[in-house]
């Protein structure tokens, strides 16, 4: 029970009252008096307060929030009493949200209904919570409020903010204009899955004979391989200590989820089948690859709620399990990072296993912190110890990434703002030139 203003002022009369009568009884009585009824009026209004059962509360807000981005809460207020109604309400938005305002005000005219909004900003993705409404109500004789709980608990979700989706979408329609003025045809003599048999030829590899029809015929014939339409990704995303460094306001984790996610988009928007793999000690999530929409959902579940844990990642376990579970020639894509020389010299030896089957396509981030220290004039002895170790760590960098090039593997060094679009771009490239 809160006394409101009015009531106060019911206070300081009394005190006027025997002010201005010089303290004489009857100013005393009298102002006793106005006590005695503001008093028992302000009992009265909290009872009709607390015992207001005439009004519903009722929140309006989406099932799903994405960081960084205001998202419109409303609630409606109605008043089925004959009496006016005066109102303030503060929601408990989600836990690591910011709401503005913080505090709502209403007054309900009798037997209608009305609507306040605020605007909430979540910061952090993951499953979170809206949860109760406190609200104070002020009684119809406006001498009390009284302040209560009304439930509404409701369970949202946090989604990543694709900041980059129309860069990845600008790079997915520049790859199909280049595209456009080509026909659609068969290669034949490539590609892994058969199409008919033909008279052999000198230029052909004597690999595509198909000897059993050239005893039955007695004239050597040659089998006819044609591009597999339908081809595999599968992303493996790295969950590690390595993925925690910051990258101006997100981590590297926040910038792989990104183009992760973008990137089977695309992958299902062309027909492919894609799946996906997420590890740090341990594999975390896995899942087999798939064409239909539904897949970029099932991508979006087993990522938006997940933080890189501080642990070494396991490898050997993510690699070999991808590799065991899809014996079909996959492109596999490995989100990670390679600033620890000494995971990333232990990680390449399980990426050239891959390259006899498959295709791997490492992506990683650079470190702007150590690039901007590499071209940085030193000033200090300090500062030129910085530059060196920044140079140094450039080279191993440069060096580990060239050997992987060298055993076969794919490199994509990129910016934490460009990782999404050059992924895509990257995927179309391997396409275009046949390379699954």
């Amino acid at each position: 029970m809160i006394p409101t203003t009015r009531t106060y002022r019911f206070g300081l009369l009394a005190l006027l009252i025997i002010v201005l009568g010089y303290g004489a009884d009857w100013s005393v009585f009298v102002a006793w008096g106005l006590v005695a009824g503001v008093f028992a009026g302000f009992l009265l209004d909290c009872w009709l307060a607390a015992n207001r059962p005439q009004f519903r509360l009722e929140r309006t807000a989406p099932l799903q929030l994405h960081v960084g981005q205001p998202h419109f809460i409303e609630w409606l207020i109605e008043n089925r009493s004959p009496f006016p109604m005066w109102i303030q309400l503060r929601d408990q938005a989600p836990l690591n949200s910011l709401a503005n305002p913080g505090q709502l005000e209403a007054t309900v005219p009798p037997q209608s209904r009305t609507s306040v909004s605020y605007d909430v900003v979540a910061t952090e993705r993951g499953d979170t919570t809206f949860g109760d409404l406190t609200y104070r109500m002020m009684g119809p004789l406006r001498l009390a409020r009284i302040q209560k709980c009304w439930p509404a608990k409701q369970e949202v979700r946090v989604m990543p903010h694709l900041a980059n989706w129309k860069a990845a979408e600008l790079a997915e329609r520049n790859a199909l204009v280049r595209q456009s003025g080509s026909h659609r045809y068969r290669w034949r003599g490539a590609g892994t899955l058969f199409e008919s048999l033909r008279e052999y030829s000198p230029e052909d590899d004597i690999r595509w004979l198909d000897w059993k029809a050239t005893a039955r015929v007695q004239r050597p014939i040659s089998r006819n391989y044609e591009v597999e339409r339908h081809q595999q990704v599968i992303l493996l995303v790295d969950a590690s200590r390595m993925m925690t460094t910051y990258c101006g306001e997100r981590t590297k984790f926040d910038a792989v989820l990104e183009a992760a996610v973008l990137a089977t988009r695309v992958v299902v928007d062309q027909g492919d089948s894609v799946g996906l793999v997420v590890f740090s000690d341990e594999v975390d999530a896995y899942l087999h690859p798939r064409r239909d929409r539904t897949q970029l959902r099932a991508v979006m579940d087993a990522l938006y709620a997940r933080y890189p844990r501080l642990v070494e990642p396991n490898f050997e376990s993510a690699l070999t399990m991808a590799a065991i579970r899809n014996r079909r020639r996959s492109l596999m894509i490995l989100f990670t990072d390679v600033t620890v020389v000494e995971t990333a010299e232990r990680m390449m030896a399980y990426v050239r296993s891959l390259t006899s089957r498959h295709l791997p396509l490492l992506v990683t981030i650079a470190d702007e912190t150590v690039e901007q220290l590499e071209v940085r004039e030193p000033q200090t002895t300090e500062e030129l110890y910085q530059v060196g170790v920044a140079n140094e760590l450039t080279h191993q960098r440069a060096t580990i990434l060239e050997k992987l090039r060298h055993g076969g593997a794919d490199i994509l060094d990129s910016s934490a703002d460009k990782v999404a679009a050059e992924t895509v771009e990257r995927y179309f490239s391997l396409k275009r030139r046949l390379r699954l």
